[in-house]
């Protein structure tokens, strides 16, 4: 009878552990997914809307769309990181009939610079052209859209219609100045070389391009 007694405190002594280790493995205890996955889409990228500034000589007025971020190291749904006071689009307001549209249709984009270019008509100073420094893809593979990965330039009217790019790959840009009616000198580098380019404005194409002098 003691022999018995001592062997089902031995069987009992064994299944404790085992029973412990069966809870701890249970599903109950588990991480829940539920809460990273609802953390994950709170934590989404958002956008906000800049101040309308007016262009000059034209009823069009053009804000900023800007990436807010709630954590910086956080990735966005396309695979890269976003940063806060990142231009992600451009929003055109037409002062006459309050028709409004984006340059592009997605705010993956990152636009590191829009320039203004005038021209004189009828007595007035007309803003007639728009050129835009573009980012979209993550060239030097850091996860981050950024002035360090390439540029492409495209141009679009004042009312940031009919966009299209006249130049991509860009490493570097030295300088863009309209040195004649519709006509823009790019000054840039790209695949290690540095060159300079002339475009047609009003026909959004490349009319000549010239490598830069040798620097020695």
């Amino acid at each position: 009878m003691r022999q018995k007694t001592l062997n089902r405190v031995t069987r009992l002594l064994i299944a404790l552990p085992l029973l412990t280790i069966g809870f701890a493995c249970s599903p109950a205890n588990q991480p829940s997914q539920t809460k990273e996955i609802k953390a994950s889409a709170a934590d989404k990228n958002m956008v906000a809307l800049g101040t309308f500034q007016s262009l000059q000589g034209t009823p069009y007025l053009m804000a900023t769309v800007n990436s807010i971020a709630s954590r910086s190291d956080k990735l966005s749904t396309s695979g890269t990181y976003w940063s806060g006071d990142q231009t992600r689009n451009l929003v055109f307001l037409d002062g006459n009939s309050l028709a409004s549209q984006r340059l592009f249709d997605t705010n993956a984009y990152v636009i590191l610079a829009t320039d203004r270019y005038i021209q004189k008509a009828e007595g007035k100073t007309v803003t007639r052209w728009l050129s835009h420094q573009v980012v979209k893809g993550d060239s030097d593979g850091n996860q981050r859209l950024d002035s360090k990965d390439q540029v492409s330039i495209g141009i679009s009217s004042s009312g940031g219609k009919g966009y299209v790019e006249v130049l991509t790959g860009i490493t570097e840009i030295y300088g863009l100045t309209m040195v004649s009616p519709g006509k823009l000198v790019v000054v840039y580098s790209k695949e290690g070389a540095k060159a300079s380019s002339i475009v047609d404005l009003d026909k959004r194409n490349v009319l000549s391009t010239r490598p830069i002098v040798n620097l020695g």
